[in-house]
């Protein structure tokens, strides 16, 4: 609420700095946008103004007409967020909610959306309005909220902030599913290890072959290496002894682990790209509108760098969206004449020139980029403007064979700008070119301050695929990969290719696969498979003592499965062998719940103010995570083991009567 009613003071205020424009382009000097100059009429800022002024005086012609001219302008410079302007009108509107015109803060909502589509803020509030209309705003309040957790997202500042969330959030989720996993293998088969321990060393020694066990299990911290390795080193100490689906879900998160640096790497990067005054200026000339902070930043650079054409780029971008068409046409008739075949400058130029309704200048620029055989989507957005530019000469052969050319070099870019740039009154804007999010993660990934990279403009390919595989191969995960193949195989060929320890699924006896050929098909130890199969050979102490052991069995796994359910859904089934589901239950309830410790908290997902968004995502987490809980403890698998039918033995045949 602060920040929006904020937002809206400044807005009253208008600009006291601005810039002559220049008179003679120069090669030698970049306009200096900070000289003093008397503020533009036709600027967001003074419309507001004019708007509240009229709105306050009850005179809704003249604030509708400053209204839909701020959205003209809008459109015409190809912004896509007017942030301050939309935020003032949230702050307007929640004013107004709180005074109880209900109906009249909604406008400024939806008004405030039709700004700046990706605000949250306008979304939030509208939810917030809704809710009073229960119970038949419940519904649409629910479909607000979720938009307002989305609006960010097409934005390159919204895409940043998702994966600045995400990346730990899936890491810590894999890393708590990892050692969840690990640790029920750990219970499941480490008597096994210790029984070939026991076996290796005798039986009068299995004080030492537990301690061994033991030490085996920490080796990780014993060799310093540190207790995050632990589950990755369970996995790999315990290989031989899973079955098949629990090998395959093993091997793939040990393969997985490779990806943990490259993520780690990528996200610290962009964490330090963010800190670039300069990636900050580039992202509101991509994204945002008008903002003199950055234009301050970009016009420093740019008399810093006078090679770099990407930043001159971005500030002509930025002088156009503050309303100075002069200043910005300067810049691209300065990059013209050193390369008149340039597609960004004629492109923008002509753009320039069709909003002073200098139409037949813009249809030779557009023609002549169009000359210049540029890439596709280049192309396309040549021949989309051109288009238009004939439109407004009224010729409309030459605009729909320009149009048609367009649809079929890039149909999908022309209907995304028919979808953006589209005014009130049902016509398009003219669409200007410049970098993109490719070209800004490639010009400043992990640079602090200053430049990576210059002249990335149409060729930006962000971080190369060869560097990410580079860090993907060679880093510790890699080479722990190689160690713990070298255990396994140390491991098989210690016990031997035929001689894998098993545990009997009706008593949980472990026993040797070497010493129980005839059994172990069916998983059985000698005395169960004599027992359950083929029924006789036990003498009745010996039958009471094994079923005993097997009802004792039953118990002890229902009681692990109990308490794993309760410390972690999922654990239970990964001890009762439903691997896939296990993981599955897992991996959501550690996903959830670290996203709802993570999100809004240490890492924000939205930047909307509390007193407007109210904690639903919170309340929505809470119920999948009490679902996700009630089912793991209450669908307990039943473990039924098959056994074989034994046979008939076969009749015997009848002898003649003497």
């Amino acid at each position: 609420m602060r920040r929006a009613a904020a937002a809206s003071l400044l807005l009253l205020v208008p600009l006291a700095a601005g810039a002559q424009p220049a008179t003679t382009p120069s090669t030698d000097k970049v306009i200096d946008v900070r000289a003093a100059r008397p503020p533009a009429g036709n600027t967001f800022e003074a419309l507001w103004s004019a708007y509240r002024k009229a709105d306050e005086k009850g005179d809704s012609d003249g604030a509708l007409k400053a209204w839909r001219e701020i959205r003209r302008i809008r459109i015409e410079r190809n912004i896509r967020s007017v942030e301050t302007v939309a935020m003032a009108t949230v702050s307007v509107g929640l004013d107004r909610l709180a005074k109880g015109e209900r109906e009249r803060a909604e406008d400024d909502f939806r008004g405030a959306m039709s700004l700046d589509p990706h605000l949250p803020d306008a979304f939030f509030a509208l939810a917030l309005s809704e809710m009073q209309k229960v119970p038949l705003g419940i519904v649409p309040a629910i479909s607000d909220t979720v938009s307002g957790l989305m609006a960010r997202l097409p934005t390159i500042r919204g895409r940043y902030n998702l994966r600045a969330l995400l990346v730990p959030v899936i890491l810590l989720s894999l890393l708590v599913t990892v050692t969840v996993f690990a640790a029920v293998m750990v219970f499941r088969h480490g008597g096994l290890l210790l029984h070939d321990l026991e076996e290796t060393l005798g039986a009068e020694r299995r004080s030492v072959a537990l301690g061994l066990l033991v030490l085996m299990l920490v080796l990780p911290l014993a060799a310093f290496q540190g207790y995050g390795w632990l589950p990755l080193w369970w996995l790999a100490l315990l290989f031989l002894y899973m079955e098949g689906l629990e090998r395959v879900a093993a091997a793939t998160l040990l393969i997985a682990s490779l990806a943990v640096v490259p993520a780690i790497k990528d996200l610290d990067a962009r964490v330090l790209a963010q800190q670039n005054p300069l990636f900050r200026a580039g992202v509101l000339s991509v994204d945002d509108g008008a903002d003199a902070r950055a234009l301050a930043e970009l016009e420093d650079a740019a008399g810093k760098n006078r090679d770099d054409r990407d930043l001159v780029y971005l500030l002509a971008i930025q002088l156009k969206k503050s309303g100075r068409y002069d200043d910005a046409a300067a810049l691209y008739r300065e990059i013209l004449q050193a390369d008149p075949r340039n597609a960004i400058a004629l492109n923008n130029l002509a753009n320039l020139e069709f909003a002073s309704a200098e139409f037949a200048a813009a249809i030779a620029r557009y023609k002549q980029g169009i000359e210049s055989h540029p890439p596709a989507p280049v192309a396309a957005t040549f021949y989309y403007n051109l288009s238009l530019a004939h439109l407004q000469r009224f010729e409309y052969q030459p605009a729909q064979e320009a149009r048609s050319q367009a649809d079929r070099l890039a149909g999908s870019l022309i209907r995304t700008y028919d979808s953006i740039w589209k005014y009130d009154k049902g016509d398009y804007a003219v669409v200007d070119m410049g970098l993109d999010e490719d070209d800004l993660w490639t010009k400043f990934a992990g640079t602090p301050t200053g430049i990576r990279q210059k002249n990335v403009a149409g060729k930006g390919t962000g971080v190369p695929t060869s560097s990410l595989v580079t860090e993907a191969i060679f880093n510790r995960f890699a080479v722990a990969l190689g160690v713990f193949a070298l255990v396994v195989l140390v491991l098989w060929r210690w016990r031997g290719s035929r001689a894998f320890t098993t545990r009997c699924v009706k008593c949980g006896t472990p026993f040797c696969k070497h010493c129980h050929l005839g059994t172990a098909a069916v998983g059985l130890c000698s005395q169960c498979h004599h027992l359950f199969v083929v029924r006789d050979g036990v003498s009745g102490p010996a039958r009471n003592r094994k079923l005993l052991e097997v009802q004792k069995e039953d118990e002890r796994r229902d009681r692990v499965f109990r308490v794993l359910s309760l410390v972690t859904p999922g654990g239970g089934h990964l001890y009762a062998h439903k691997t896939v589901l296990g993981l599955v239950l897992v991996l959501l309830w550690s996903l959830l719940l670290v996203l709802a410790l993570l999100g809004g908290r240490v890492l924000p997902y939205t930047e909307t103010p509390s007193a407007i968004e109210k904690p639903w995502g919170l309340g929505l987490i809470a119920l999948i995570l009490l679902a996700i809980y009630f089912v793991a403890n209450r669908a307990r698998p039943e473990i039924d083991v098959a056994l074989p039918a034994r046979r008939s033995p076969p009749p015997a045949h009848r002898g003649r009567a003497a």
